[in-house]
């Protein structure tokens, strides 16, 4: 494990301006709006994990804020900046702009509030703005109905750059939409929408958090979406987030609650469950069955994933749009690598391959890195170095700290293996890390 340094440096300038972590992440979200043209999403949980040496060379928006808060050199602010951050840097000293010019359509109203947030992907910044919400006066289901256009905006980001950054952007709007709530007026139907969409973006900020390795911070999300659940009476978003917490049980090795927690996800939507969904949760039973050595089991559950998938309506709602062909037979690649069958693994993931949608990037890199995993468990290294560049080709273009974590582990373990090829994936693996 990397040694982590704090960040004396930064600490140092906050002393000197006098600045909590509180008040550093608010000066830099008025920098941004200032630098870019719409406020930031910086927050103080941020800032502590930069002072404790916790997150890496900060994104490019968050470094040109840095910059015009404490008016320092960027070399000066304590982090270790990486060449293509430099390289971003010296762009925009030479007078680039980060974010094109505001669109006429987003230019924000006297009567409505929005929020834009800049994401940084593929070396670059995007610009990412959310439905207005009434800043007085009654909210009614026309606006709801915005809000979820943007919270499919946002897996749509996430299917194609990976969710590293958008837990905050999807906490940020709860925050926004609770705010409009308790300025303005509504009825029961829209009441009960709105906790439901607050439920859905705690959802989606849990699995964005789960996916970038903040295990504790994707819990308190799911709790809270539960919460929201429970207040809208929806019992299929309850069971969407209990398919998340299935999969992070999975990840953090009990394979026992896995099963549990989906059994009562498919319990509780038993009368009115999309086929998509039960897919999903069918193929995280066989997940928990393999992880628990229990073979037969999880080929029934696989068994029955493929059923509900063959049932299901070709317009599945935006978060499961992903459950497909591919990511039945992703699970099942992964239930039987648990399960000690490489071989069988590799196959099967090769399959779900070919069957991906290709704008779902995201997991095209994640199926990457773990066919290199089958492949080397398998004995072929020689394969599992030519998918593993395959992997490497993606792996700039998605933020996946979860997957990105696992292909550092498969090019150590690739290290040891006495090969050209292995050799030159090794090199080329640690440029790019270091770049």
């Amino acid at each position: 494990m990397a040694e982590v340094h704090p960040n004396l440096a930064l600490k140092a300038l906050m002393n000197e301006y006098g600045l909590s972590a509180r008040k550093l992440a608010d000066a830099i979200n008025t920098a941004e709006e200032s630098l870019f043209g719409r406020p930031g999403n910086a927050t103080d949980r941020q800032i502590r994990r930069w002072l404790a040496g916790e997150s890496g060379t900060p994104h490019l928006h968050y470094l040109t804020a840095l910059i015009t808060v404490f008016k320092v050199p960027a070399e000066q602010l304590g982090f270790a900046l990486t060449g293509s951050r430099s390289r971003q840097l010296a762009t925009l000293e030479a007078g680039s702009t980060p974010l094109p010019d505001r669109p006429a359509d987003l230019q924000e109203s006297s009567t409505m509030l929005r929020r834009d947030f800049a994401l940084a992907a593929t070396g670059n910044l995007l610009s990412f703005a959310f439905a207005p919400l009434p800043a007085a006066g009654r909210i009614g289901m026309s606006d709801v109905g915005r809000i979820r256009e943007s919270i499919d905006q946002l897996h749509a980001v996430d299917d194609a750059y990976g969710g590293e950054q958008l837990a905050d952007v999807a906490e940020n709007y709860v925050r926004q939409i609770e705010g409009a709530m308790a300025r303005c007026l509504y009825g029961p139907n829209v009441e009960k929408a709105l906790y439901q969409v607050i439920g859905e973006l705690h959802a989606s900020a849990g699995w964005f958090a789960f996916d970038s390795g903040d295990h504790p911070r994707a819990a308190h999300n799911f709790d809270a979406g539960l919460r929201a659940g429970l207040l809208a009476g929806d019992r299929m978003l309850q069971a969407r987030i209990w398919s998340y917490m299935s999969r992070q049980s999975w990840e953090l090795g009990r394979a026992m609650e896995t099963v549990t927690i989906a059994r009562a996800a498919l319990e509780v939507t038993r009368k009115g469950r999309d086929h998509r969904l039960s897919a999903l949760l069918h193929g995280r039973m066989a997940l928990g069955y393999a992880a628990s050595g229990e073979s037969s089991r999880c080929a029934g559950a696989l068994a029955r994933a493929e059923i509900c998938l063959d049932r299901a309506a070709s317009t599945p709602p935006a978060w499961l749009a992903f459950v497909g062909p591919g990511e039945v037979l992703g699970a099942a690649a992964m239930a039987h690598m648990d399960l000690a069958q490489p071989d069988r693994a590799a196959y099967q993931e090769e399959q779900g391959m070919a069957l991906l949608d290709p704008r779902f990037r995201r997991n095209r890199f994640a199926k990457l890195v773990h066919l290199s995993e089958c492949h080397l468990a398998a004995g072929r290294p020689e394969q599992a170095t030519a998918t593993g560049h395959q992997a490497l080709d993606l792996y700039k273009s998605v933020n996946c700290p979860r997957w990105a974590v696992r292909l550092g582990r498969f090019s150590s373990k690739l290290a040891g293996a006495n090969l050209p090829e292995a050799k030159a994936f090794v090199e080329r693996y640690a440029s790019m890390y270091t770049a």
